[in-house]
């Protein structure tokens, strides 16, 4: 790929804010793609007319968002696969924000539909994680049968929500799903310790029979039922 004509200061800007806002924006526009290689300091700079400095402090803000991949001796490259820091970011903004549980309870319950409706939606093209769903609940079953600990239990339980996460096939829902239910794992391991994995197979079930039939219609009682079990052992633990 040809850079010489990409990496152009047009805004008035500190130096680091422009080499910045540039790579964001050719990768918002794709002229950047996972796994393309950077021109090397030198060309950048002086692409963009700031110094060397601002281009090294740049590279640092962006791989600490996990846009991008420093390869000592080897290079920068954008990152193919998100990273993690990001989310880190958002997950202790969110715990600082100290949402309650009905707070929680509402954006479970919205995002949560919005999930299984992508799940169905891409239905001809998940199937490996489909079968995967299929799979932990079986061995939920068999954990059941077998008394498994609380701490087991609620392992399953979170595998089970981030496969339905990469059900529907879409990088960006998955990870907001997968960050969401791993601030809430705290109070998913609560839920385990007033039952044996009878009520979370219950509502398990349901969501993969609504997925298997593929009845759009039956998505919010699915979710409900999900939520509310989820909502109601809260309030258990403290009785």
């Amino acid at each position: 790929m040809d850079f010489n004509n990409l990496f152009q200061s047009n805004k008035r800007e500190s130096a680091v804010d422009i080499v910045v806002n540039n790579i964001k924006q050719l990768l918002i526009e794709r002229k950047l793609k996972p796994g393309d290689r950077l021109p090397n300091e030198l060309e950048i700079s002086e692409g963009m007319g700031v110094s060397r400095g601002s281009v090294r402090e740049a590279m640092k803000i962006l791989s600490a968002f996990g846009l991008i991949d420093i390869r000592v001796g080897n290079g920068t490259y954008v990152c193919e696969t998100p990273g993690n820091s990001l989310m880190d970011s958002l997950l202790f903004s969110f715990f600082v924000s100290n949402p309650d549980i009905e707070n929680l309870y509402e954006f479970r319950h919205i995002f949560e539909i919005d999930v299984l409706e992508l799940v169905l939606k891409h239905y001809d093209s998940n199937e490996p994680e489909r079968a995967a769903l299929k799979k932990n609940l079986k061995d939920l079953e068999k954990m059941m049968k077998e008394g498994a600990s609380p701490e087991q239990l609620k392992e399953n339980d979170m595998e089970f929500h981030h496969l339905l996460g990469s059900c529907t096939k879409n990088l960006l829902i998955e990870r907001i799903y997968n960050f969401v239910m791993e601030f809430m794992e705290p109070s998913i391991a609560i839920t385990h310790r007033k039952q044996k994995g009878e009520f979370v197979y219950q509502v398990h079930k349901h969501i993969l029979d609504v997925i298997e039939t593929r009845n759009y219609e039956l998505i919010d009682e699915a979710i409900t039922d999900s939520v509310d079990t989820w909502s109601v052992l809260q309030n258990l633990q403290d009785k």
